[in-house]
């Protein structure tokens, strides 16, 4: 499973999630996506990014199937750069 760490020098952008434990990297995400809820709304973020890694420290490995969403969303990534520099 894979797991995530909020690194303690990154804890005040993060704001009531816990520094310096492991979580599992999906309940992490959800508890950065219920701070962003209040947030003004920007452009859509896949949810496997939601984790900025200056921020976050990871172990484990990713499972099959977010290992294809992560690739087919980098693959998205790289065809709208490729559209907005046209």
């Amino acid at each position: 499973m894979r797991q995530a760490l909020l690194k303690s020098g990154s804890a005040h952008l993060y704001p009531g999630i816990p520094s310096g434990e492991w979580q599992p990297a999906a309940v992490m995400a959800d508890m950065v996506l219920a701070l962003r809820s209040g947030a003004r709304p920007g452009p859509a973020q896949p949810r496997d990014r939601l984790l900025d890694e200056q921020h976050f420290e990871f172990r484990g490995r990713l499972s099959a199937g977010a290992q294809d969403d992560q690739r087919r969303s980098r693959m998205e990534d790289k065809r709208d750069r490729r559209e907005e520099g046209d």
